[in-house]
């Protein structure tokens, strides 16, 4: 066993068969890792320069079986798998994640758009193939805890057209108008009318988006809650609201944000959607099962290496590490690929463990890897984790 790095570190590159290495593996590490990630061969037929994707359906469907119940003795109570699988096997996958860890532990089916419909994709018969599917279980879904991630909101939410003037002062006290003319006046217009003059209305449109998101302590919109939803408390603050439409009323709630209403409608904040990303104040919203926002161009190079049509972004991977657990947890990826969950996990500080047993474990993972321990990988998200270098990993062989 060689070492890179800081002597002490515990992450693992395991070189060899991977059932077999899952199975070595549960000596150390039964019911200690938080999150696997995997993206098995899709048995797409296709032959690649690193290996031949093309098996029998009832062979692939062994493969993974038999993966599958090695990988599941590894994870914690609270651990979770991702899979990634385009349509090709998708449903016996399924049927095969139902076996293994049980329908009742399945989290979510994850539609990742990763090209547009062009080129020569769209001279298929039928819909053009455009998406993976990342198919996500819990060893125990009661015991699975879901680190809530966001994304970035495509366009302003025009909802959002009311400004505060004083925020700070007593909720009694608050004076309401619109957005544009309170964004037109503090930008040294007279009017709204004088600014789209001067701006032309697309682009006043775009400075008042700006401004607003700038000043989002300010800026509100008004939303009617749902009243057979609510508590009783907060039904009589509403019934307060609707009969003096013109005060505002507020229900202070332990360990929760105030419950703010005027006219019978919450107030509601776009500073709450507001966070900064990449050093930049951007309007986000909660992710869903559809992820059309992680771009697959531009990856060719990521980490240093080519992995040509196979790599996943880093982005993707910190996505799912992100949701499904926490600095310092286990991570694992038994078909580590070009490396990708490995670097990724390091840069997030979790500990990993990545088995590959391609030539490639040598000759992309282990040298991408060692760019990310010396600090040299500034592509893929090193910046948005400050990761500039350090750590260290081992490397094994399984026969």
């Amino acid at each position: 066993m060689r070492r890179h790095g800081h002597a002490g570190a515990e992450n693992l590159l395991v070189h060899g068969d991977n059932l077999a290495a899952l199975l070595a593996l549960r000596a150390n590490f039964d019911g200690k890792i938080r999150c696997a990630y995997l993206d098995p061969p899709f048995n797409t037929g296709r032959k690649f320069a690193e290996y031949t994707d093309s098996r029998t359906s009832d062979a692939w469907v062994s493969m993974m079986r038999s993966r599958l119940l090695a990988l599941a003795p590894l994870l914690a109570s609270d651990g979770s798998v991702f899979v990634e699988i385009d349509d090709t096997e998708l449903a016996r996958l399924t049927l095969l994640m139902d076996e293994v860890f049980g329908a009742k532990n399945h989290i979510s089916t994850i539609t990742i758009v990763r090209s547009a419909p062009t080129g020569h994709k769209a001279q298929n018969r039928g819909p053009v193939h455009v998406s993976d599917f990342l198919l996500a279980y819990a060893k125990d879904k009661k015991n699975w805890r879901y680190h809530p991630q966001v994304r970035v909101r495509c366009g302003y939410d025009s909802a959002y057209g009311t400004w505060l003037d004083n925020p700070d002062a007593p909720h009694a006290c608050w004076t309401f108008r619109p957005l544009r003319t309170a964004a037109c006046k503090e930008l040294g217009h007279a009017s709204v009318r004088d600014a789209a003059r001067a701006l032309g209305a697309r682009e006043l449109a775009h400075v008042v988006e700006r401004f607003a998101i700038d000043h989002a302590g300010h800026v509100v919109r008004f939303a009617q809650p749902r009243y057979e939803a609510i508590a009783r408390a907060a039904q009589r603050i509403v019934d307060r609201s609707r009969a003096e439409p013109s005060c505002v009323f507020v229900h202070e709630r332990e360990g929760r944000p105030p419950f703010i209403v005027r006219g019978g409608n919450r107030i509601l904040f776009l500073k709450d959607k507001v966070q900064s990303v990449d050093g930049e104040n951007v309007i986000v919203e909660p992710i869903t099962n559809v992820w059309d926002d992680v771009k697959f161009q531009g990856i060719a190079r990521e980490g240093g290496v080519v992995f040509s049509r196979n790599k996943k972004p880093e982005r993707l991977v910190a996505r799912v590490l992100a949701m499904a657990s926490e600095p310092g947890d286990w991570v694992i990826d038994p078909f580590l690929g070009s490396g990708t969950t490995a670097a990724v996990a390091h840069k997030m500080g979790r500990r990993w463990i990545g088995i590959e047993s391609g030539d490639h474990c040598e000759t992309l993972c282990e040298p991408r890897l060692l760019r990310v321990v010396r600090g040299d990988d500034e592509t893929g998200v090193s910046a948005s984790f400050g990761f500039e270098g350090g750590g260290g990993f081992a490397v094994a062989h399984v026969v």
